[in-house]
């Protein structure tokens, strides 16, 4: 979204802004509402959208990519090598976010989920994320309820917490269809300056991509994110 909004040579409206991203209105009107509230973009007396302030903060020189730029090449390295829908997700505060989503070239896939907001505890991503969280922010989250999207999620603060130190011990986590039926994920941190800026993973159908088909896959898949990510971050 913000790509779509510097390239474009004059203020923009969020109906073009969608048809250039490829998303429904709906949610490029969200992503900009959330764009503005930071200062990355602003709004004109008119309505339409150009870029904020704030944008210079994501760069170091005017030259520095942003995060799902400069890892695209690895989501594409995921896919190809593993088979499976490779993604992106960053911390949108009350949510996950997916940023980047990269196809497998596999006839059966996972749904597309990019720019998608989903809740921390039912899906891998989230979950790895959770895990790196301070223990007040971790405290708040548990004490409300927590959603169940299908009979396989993970609502009980006690499992979870137990869950999450087992994340931070081993570095990843799988999850065996917990917020859709039929659908399994793995996720991993991205990790820069010692702290978690990402969480990168793998998802597919649930018959395909599963710790008990595939036990090795997990350090697989960190051992190629850690290579992949020397010097990129």
């Amino acid at each position: 979204m913000l790509q779509a909004v510097v390239a474009a040579e004059a203020p923009i409206g969020v109906r073009e802004l969608g048809r250039r991203t490829g998303l429904p209105r709906s949610t490029a009107s969200r992503l900009v509402g959330q764009l503005n509230a930071i200062g990355m973009v602003e709004r004109t007396a008119d309505g339409l959208v150009v870029p904020g302030s704030a944008l210079a903060t994501l760069a170091v020189d005017g030259s520095t990519p942003l995060l799902r730029d400069r890892l695209r090449p690895l989501l594409v390295v995921l896919a190809d090598r593993f088979g499976e829908t490779a993604t992106l997700a960053v911390d949108d505060g009350d949510a996950l976010l997916y940023i980047l989503q990269i196809d497998a070239d596999n006839a059966v896939t996972a749904p597309d989920v990019e720019a998608e907001r989903h809740p921390f505890h039912v899906v891998a991503h989230g979950l790895v994320l959770m895990a790196h969280w301070p223990n007040e922010r971790l405290d708040d989250y548990l004490s409300a309820p927590l959603g169940a999207p299908t009979d396989r999620s993970m609502v009980d603060p006690k499992a979870i917490r137990e869950r999450l130190r087992r994340i931070r011990r081993d570095g990843y986590v799988w999850t065996e269809e917990e917020f859709d039926v039929g659908v399994n994920g793995l996720a991993a941190p991205i990790i820069a300056d010692e702290e978690v800026v990402a969480s990168i993973g793998l998802y597919g159908p649930s018959y395909r991509l599963s710790p008990a088909a595939l036990p090795s896959l997990a350090e697989a898949m960190i051992d190629t994110v850690a290579r992949q990510t020397v010097g990129l971050l």
